[in-house]
């Protein structure tokens, strides 16, 4: 991959000798490096990026800066959940049935729990609580 740019803008040129994965990792990396792009996502499985923050839904895992951060099955699935739709409010009763539903040990009413411990893990101003709606993903 070679990255360049000048005072008519940038580019960016991929070798294509590699695999359908890797040249839409790199893709996304230049993309995200090069450009200014506050999200790269092309589909489900598409990692998401937001600044610092990187989801891999595909491998579960989650980055900021750089360092990866460890979360339970249910924050992770509440956490893609809201970024796949940075800015829209869903109420905790759609997030339990969305991602919790079929759950033995989990109730709407500890989604709050769900998303004050996501908060800790990934700084406070990640998901907003709009007060008598919901919350919503509010990346950088």
């Amino acid at each position: 991959m070679i990255k360049g740019g000048g005072p008519h803008g940038k580019f960016i040129i991929l070798s294509f000798s590699d695999g359908e994965d890797a040249i839409f990792a790199n893709t996304v990396t230049a993309l995200a490096s090069v450009a200014d792009f506050s999200t790269v996502a092309a589909s489900a499985d598409a990692p998401l990026l937001f600044g610092s923050l990187q989801i891999d839904p595909q491998r579960r895992l989650v980055w900021q800066s750089g360092q990866m951060v460890t979360l339970t099955p249910m924050e992770f699935d509440i956490l893609l959940l809201l970024a796949r739709r940075p800015g829209q409010v869903f109420s905790a009763r759609q997030i339990y049935e969305a991602v919790a539903a079929d759950s033995f040990d989990a109730s709407w009413t500890g989604i709050s729990s769900m998303v004050y411990k996501l908060r800790r893990k990934l700084g406070a101003s990640i998901i907003e609580t709009v007060r008598g709606h919901g919350y919503r993903f509010t990346p950088e």
